[in-house]
């Protein structure tokens, strides 16, 4: 039992660093005044793809393992932008207007 508890912690000592550096991108987005409701987003930062969706009212909050330049795109609506993960959560809000995400 006690070698469980210490490779338990061990295991935890080495992935809390990781943890520690994802970011966060969160926000909103919409489409002709209204919420853009249950679209799949996909972030994609350094080959890694991170999935998601937006709630019943438009919004979303999706851990970016990585940092840096990324990619966040509405693949059902053929939309994408560059967006950027950093260890502090970040917004960016978006009204869909054609195939283009616009910051709001």
């Amino acid at each position: 039992m006690r070698r469980l508890k210490y490779f338990w912690l061990g295991v935890g000592i080495v992935l809390l660093p990781s943890l520690l550096h994802a970011g966060q991108i969160f926000g909103s987005i919409s489409s002709s005044g209204k919420a853009l409701v249950n679209a799949t987003i996909e972030i994609t930062c350094g080959g890694a793809v991170t999935k998601g969706a937006t709630t019943g009212d438009g919004s979303y909050r999706i851990n970016v393992p990585q940092q840096g330049q990324c990619t966040l795109a509405l693949p059902q609506y053929g939309a994408s932008t560059i967006v950027v993960s950093y260890p502090n959560p970040s917004q960016y809000d978006f009204l869909l207007v054609g195939k283009q995400l616009q910051r709001r």
